[in-house]
């Protein structure tokens, strides 16, 4: 008898909640704001069991956003009409309350003008519940920026029918000044006080200002010596014109060690053939004085096919002396080597290039974002083909050259940004008269953009363009190659094997290679390309990281490799598709991309997968972009 019961009862509350439910809300009477709007502020949702508390919440709830958006007589009634499974909400939203007049009081001329500039509630515009409270917020903060911790503002409305007067009201009070500058939480047998504040750009007797302290929090936290800043101020007396500034730090590693590897592919084969190695060592803090040493080595052998045993290895060393300079000027030291070595045979000469350089700078950072410098690169190459005397692959070339630059990067995340941009433009000035036997000018800029999509997935596009102009009776295929713009692999167009467009080439290989005719192994050169005009386009949309640790790209990458604009040809330009895997890592996204050039017809030959063409593999380390 109970087990009956039981199951009738069952059946009344399965049956009673079927026809309960809300299968659509309805509002009536809102004029100023969409269905849509509405429907967000409320919890009740399609598909809800109704529920005559949740719609009384949500009554509230809407009377109150309307409010907030300068309604006051908003009122609002529901109904619930079963047969239909339908809720209405029935709106009456009244007159909206306008600014007729601002007032200000405690406040200069000139104050009121800049003040009233910057908030958001203007003569006639709605008086909002966020306007007043930006208003109040932008108004102390105005004050905070110009010597007055301690300012007090209020807001007041006189209302008259739906005309409204906003009074805004200050007592700055007393205008203060720091008397001392704190490092807390590191020694400075550590890292040097003085150093750091230099680096805070902050000095006794400075008038306070909180954007100025919000500043120097930033550049820092921008040393990458600190993992954490903190800052706070207290009276310095019992004078309230006199603060004591203390900066809160938490150390960082200041030695790091990295370890990188990758693979790519040649653009006709199947198998990863190219190993890409690095390593580095950096100190950032020498001399307890934020003295930055890196020491970064990289080595690419060719482990498979006709090809393995050729390799370019690559040292690089920068040192930084921050504040070598007044004004927050570094000084940069940068050399560098490259060696390049691919094999010959029995009829083909072994190729070889070395490249020695070195540049100085100077370089300031103007804000925690943004970097401006200049500096002088001298570089010398030389290229020569063993056995063979006087060969023409024989070179030296020589470039010195002139770079002014910037960069700007506000990315929210180096390893995985979802908004920001990065922008680093460079001009050069190469040969007279500076020497050397390249003249030339030379301009590129690269520009990221990173926007945040639904379900959380990202756009991200990049756009770089550059263009070399010979100057001094200088001919543009005379330009050293190394000195020239390259199209292809990691970072480029993806499809593409690397330097394989552009209308200068020179030998820097050969390839072994099977007849398909008579069965007999042929060696050819294989030439890299290079060019004085390049455009590139790089668009990605990436997925969030399932569970934590994997997600999908999909990729376009297109690029032009040219001589000019005016002679662009056929094979001066490629573009493909593609997908990529990314795993997340503490150290950054491991990076697994397949694209697919688009020019070239797709190939599978079932007998041997290195005579195929079905794209190009690459594995590496961090974002493409």
């Amino acid at each position: 008898m109970a087990a009956c019961l039981f199951r009738l009862l069952l059946t009344l509350i399965v049956f009673g909640a079927q026809e309960g439910l809300v299968r659509k809300i309805r509002f009536e009477g809102n004029r100023h704001f969409s269905d849509l709007r509405l429907a967000n502020t409320i919890t009740t949702q399609r598909n809800d069991i109704f529920s005559t508390f949740n719609a009384s919440v949500d009554s509230s709830e809407l009377v109150r956003f309307y409010r907030n958006q300068g309604f006051p007589w908003t009122s609002l009634e529901y109904s619930y009409e079963l047969s239909r499974k339908r809720l209405t909400f029935r709106i009456k939203e009244g007159e909206r309350l306008k600014i007729s007049n601002i007032v200000t009081k405690g406040i200069s001329k000139d104050d009121a003008d800049l003040i009233l500039a910057k908030i958001p509630l203007r003569k006639p515009f709605a008086l909002t519940a966020f306007g007043l409270s930006e208003t109040q917020r932008i108004t102390r903060k105005y004050y905070l920026d110009r010597g007055y911790p301690y300012a007090v503002v209020e807001t007041d409305t006189t209302t008259q029918m739906s005309n409204v007067e906003l009074t805004i009201k200050v007592a700055p009070g007393v205008k203060a000044y720091i008397a001392s500058v704190h490092f807390l939480g590191v020694a400075d047998s550590i890292v040097n006080h003085n150093y750091l504040l230099k680096t805070t750009r902050l000095s006794t007797n400075l008038e306070y200002s909180a954007a100025k302290i919000d500043k120097a929090s930033s550049f820092l936290y921008a040393t990458s010596l600190f993992s954490r800043v903190e800052s706070r101020i207290s009276k310095a007396s019992e004078r309230d014109d006199s603060l004591d500034l203390s900066f809160d730090l938490t150390c960082n590693l200041f030695q790091n060690i990295s370890l990188g590897a990758g693979l790519s592919t040649e653009q006709n084969s199947f198998l990863p053939d190219r190993l890409s190695l690095s390593a580095g060592w950096e100190h950032n803090n020498l001399f307890r004085r934020g003295v930055g040493l890196s020491i970064q080595s990289g080595f690419n052998p060719v482990i498979l096919g006709s090809s393995r045993g050729n390799y370019l290895l690559d040292l690089k060393i920068k040192n930084r002396f921050p504040y070598f300079l007044p004004w927050g000027i570094a000084l940069t030291l940068t050399p560098y080597w490259e060696n390049k070595f691919n094999k010959g045979d029995s009829s083909n000469p072994t190729l070889t290039s070395h490249t020695v350089g070195g540049e100085i700078g100077l370089e300031k950072w103007v804000s925690e974002k943004f970097l401006t410098g200049i500096s002088m690169q001298v570089k010398r190459n030389w290229s020569f083909a063993d056995g063979i005397p006087y060969s023409p692959v024989d070179s030296i070339g020589k470039a010195n050259f002139l770079r002014i630059f910037c960069s700007y990067d506000n990315r929210n995340d180096f390893f995985n940004p979802s908004s920001g941009i990065f922008l680093y433009p460079y001009a050069d000035w190469a040969g007279t008269p500076f020497g050397g036997n390249n003249d030339f000018a030379r301009i590129s800029a690269d520009f990221r953009n990173y926007l945040s999509l639904p379900l959380k997935m990202v756009l991200a596009w990049r756009l770089k363009a550059g263009i070399i102009i010979p100057h001094s009776g200088m001919q543009p295929e005379l330009i050293s190659h190394y000195e020239k713009f390259t199209l292809g692999g990691t970072g480029s167009v993806r499809a593409i094997a690397p330097k394989s467009i552009g209308p200068d080439s020179i030998i820097e290989d050969y390839k072994t290679i099977r007849d398909s005719l008579t069965g007999d192994s042929v060696t050819l050169p294989v030439y890299k390309h290079y060019g004085t005009l390049l455009l590139l386009h790089n668009l990605e949309v990436r997925t969030p990281y399932a569970f934590g640790w994997v997600g999908l790209v999909f990729f376009l990458d297109a690029g032009i490799c040219a001589r000019d604009a005016n002679h662009i040809r056929e094979d001066d330009w490629a573009w493909g598709p593609g997908v990529g895997i990314r795993v997340n890592t503490p150290i950054g996204p491991v990076r697994l991309d397949w694209s697919k050039d688009v020019k070239t017809p797709f190939v599978w030959n079932k007998d041997s997968i290195f005579t195929s063409n079905i794209g190009r593999f690459e594995i590496g380390f961090l974002q493409a972009f």
